[in-house]
């Protein structure tokens, strides 16, 4: 059940990236990647997802502190990203 939070949750990051004029161009790169990243761990078995990248919940909490006064429904997604990952382990 987690999972499928965290997979509803990257979803609505990625429907408000889409809007127009949501992030700059490099703020939408980083986040995009790191999505890709998320995502790329969900696909994994697991008992793989042990070995995942450690920085990935430091990079989620960097773009928490670079968009919570301007984008703070993308802070709000992202924070809720890094709760689902928090309760799967990761």
């Amino acid at each position: 059940m987690p999972e499928t939070r965290l997979r509803a949750t990257l979803d609505e990051l990625q429907r408000t990236l889409e809007e127009p004029d949501a992030v700059d161009a490099e703020s939408r790169q980083l986040l995009d990647e790191l999505v890709e990243d998320i995502q790329a761990l969900l696909d994994r078995a697991p008992e793989d997802r042990e070995d995942s990248d450690p920085s990935l919940l430091d990079r989620l909490a960097g773009m928490t502190r670079r968009f919570e006064k301007s984008h703070p429904a993308l802070t709000a997604a992202v924070g809720r990203v890094a709760n689902a990952l928090s309760h799967l382990g990761i």
